[in-house]
């Protein structure tokens, strides 16, 4: 009756699973990112106007192709982490946390009493809308439900092994371009050698403790190389890109393209003229 999550069992086996973060509001997408043969998807709340209604709209499509689906909440809360795990999700990625306080806190909304704060309330989606079944439920979320802090500040940079320490995290997010922002790099994230230097920290901090590793790669030119270095150094959980970033750079490609193919025949045609 509850789902089997593919991506948290990958991690179990040390396999690395391949996700897309989503951002734009098509279920289209969602089913082709699934026929394509993607592992996990990530709904972002944090960068979106996405509703908790949305959210659980695109977890049903999700599960419809066999993508785990994980979302991102908008911040810390309570209330934010009950509303988007009763939607079904099989994963949460909390942003900004900043202490082991924090993560302990997050990992306590996730749970029922006595290991946690979760309000109950067996009329959810998650639950299957069957107090029957509460029992399996409670197990479920015990052993499929994911757990994601992402360390993207100065402070959460300094605490990194704390936080690694908490025990119920089942991996750890490298958040390049806050940090970037953080660091005063921009929005050039790992092309910033203090990001690089930043990420090395999580790195040997998530090795002491044990815990996977999600990254993006930097994509363009060396797109493989940046995979194979993330993959060699932990790296378990590949967000390989954004939806609507994959769109614009594919847009921006096919404009200058034609353009300069549109230049060429000009220059043709007036040397015919």
């Amino acid at each position: 009756m509850f789902p089997h999550n593919r991506t948290k069992q990958l991690l179990h086996e040390d396999k690395p699973a391949l996700g897309i973060e989503f951002m734009t509001e098509s279920h289209k997408l969602i089913e082709i990112s699934g026929w394509a043969g993607f592992d996990f998807i990530q709904f972002d709340m944090e960068h979106t106007a996405y509703s908790f209604s949305e959210i659980e709209g695109f977890v049903r499509t999700a599960e419809g192709v066999g993508l785990t689906p994980i979302v991102r909440v908008a911040e810390l809360g309570s209330s934010n982490i009950r509303r988007v795990l009763e939607t079904g999700a099989q994963g949460l990625i909390v942003p900004q946390v900043r202490t082991a306080q924090d993560v302990e806190e997050a990992l306590q909304a996730m749970r029922y009493a006595p290991g946690g704060t979760r309000g109950m309330c067996t009329i959810t989606r998650a639950a299957r809308y069957n107090e029957q079944t509460w029992d399996e439920y409670l197990r479920w979320i015990d052993e499929q439900l994911m757990f994601i802090p992402i360390i993207e500040n100065e402070e959460a940079l300094r605490n990194v092994h704390e936080i690694l320490a908490v025990p119920g995290i089942d991996a750890v997010s490298f958040g390049a371009g806050d940090m970037g922002q953080a660091l005063g790099a921009g929005a050039d994230g790992l092309a910033d050698e203090r990001v690089r230097e930043a990420l090395f920290i999580v790195r040997e901090a998530a090795r002491a403790n044990n815990v996977p590793l999600k990254a993006m790669p930097v994509i363009g030119e060396g797109t493989e190389e940046s995979i194979r270095d993330h993959i060699d150094h932990g790296v378990r959980l590949l967000t390989y890109d954004a939806d609507a970033l994959m769109f614009a750079r594919l847009a921006q490609q096919a404009v200058a393209s034609s353009r300069q193919v549109f230049d060429q025949a000009a220059s043709l045609t007036l040397g015919k003229a």
